[in-house]
């Protein structure tokens, strides 16, 4: 099958790299030096597996090019993984590249509404709990083993093109995606704020605050309607991932120390304009909203 990876960053490249070993014709599309090293030097994946791609077991387009008219409606399916920023772009890519589904495999709310205006019943959205680092251009260490949830209109399509990496349907689309957000506002703003690894967060005071913006956003889920897990559940499953990506430099933190935008409202910034509608107070998010605002 012909799979277009839009976004390639480090879940990007682990993505088409599996995708890559499990024979799959795969086109990579990414931006910088990062890109120019995956076209002319291939990729280098370390940590939990260890697996080289030459340049000529992929194909690789480079934003700062666009997509060559012979890629037009030639790919059967499309993952897209980038920042939300760039949701938007890479949906109109995603739609002149296949006629097939496409997946968003991203983090945050609002970026499967924004795909579905693009490919409209072609639509899938998913999250992961793996935990992936770029060292350095065309170099990925695959920190910790995570899960994939896949969902939407074409979900179920997604399931046996990411086998090799256990994914999973799940139906219920809002409880997807509030469920991944919960970790990423209890440990992403925290870490980068505080400049640690994930794993420093496992000790307190770090921890209950962790805990307690996680509870804060789980509280507007349940208001929305959405089913998350059960508070108990929620800091159990918190524990497990600090735990097993405690060496993980989160992407926001790395964001932070490059000068790039960060996913802060998408994920702190979504929970507060949701509680405001439902007149609900999240202070903690909001909080955590303007410190990180006030790091760029």
């Amino acid at each position: 099958m012909r799979i277009a990876v839009l976004g390639a960053g480090s879940i990007g490249c682990l993505i088409a790299a599996k995708l890559v070993e499990a024979g799959h014709d795969v086109l990579v599309h990414a931006r910088g030096e990062h890109g120019a090293v995956l076209a002319l030097s291939g990729l280098n994946v370390s940590g939990i597996w260890d697996f080289q791609i030459q340049p000529n077991q992929w194909t690789v387009s480079l934003d700062e090019a666009g997509i060559h008219p012979s890629l037009e409606k030639s790919f059967d399916q499309s993952i897209i993984t980038c920042k939300a920023k760039d949701t938007e772009k890479l949906a109109q890519i995603a739609a002149q590249i296949t006629d097939g589904p496409v997946l968003s495999l991203q983090n945050g709310l609002g970026n499967h509404e924004v795909l579905s205006r693009y490919v409209f019943e072609n639509s899938a959205v998913g999250v992961t709990t793996n935990a992936v680092k770029r060292i350095s251009p065309g170099q990925i260490e695959w920190v910790g083993r995570g899960s994939i949830a896949v969902g939407g209109p074409k979900g179920e399509q997604f399931i046996e093109t990411l086998s090799m990496l256990d994914a999973e349907y799940n139906h219920d689309v809002s409880s997807i995606i509030w469920n991944k957000l919960l970790i990423n506002v209890a440990i992403n703003p925290l870490a980068a704020i505080c400049g640690v690894m994930n794993g420093e967060l496992l000790s307190e005071p770090l921890l209950s605050q962790a805990e307690s913006t996680m509870l804060e956003a789980a509280n507007v889920a349940r208001l929305l309607g959405v089913e998350v897990a059960e508070d108990h559940i929620l800091i159990h499953n918190l524990h497990s991932v600090l735990d097993s990506t405690a060496e993980n430099e989160c992407s926001m933190l790395a964001d932070v120390k490059a000068g790039r935008e960060t996913e802060i409202d998408v994920l702190c910034g979504q929970v507060v304009s949701r509680g405001e509608k439902l007149g609900v107070p999240t202070p903690l998010n909001s909080m955590l909203l303007s410190q990180i605002k006030a790091l760029r």
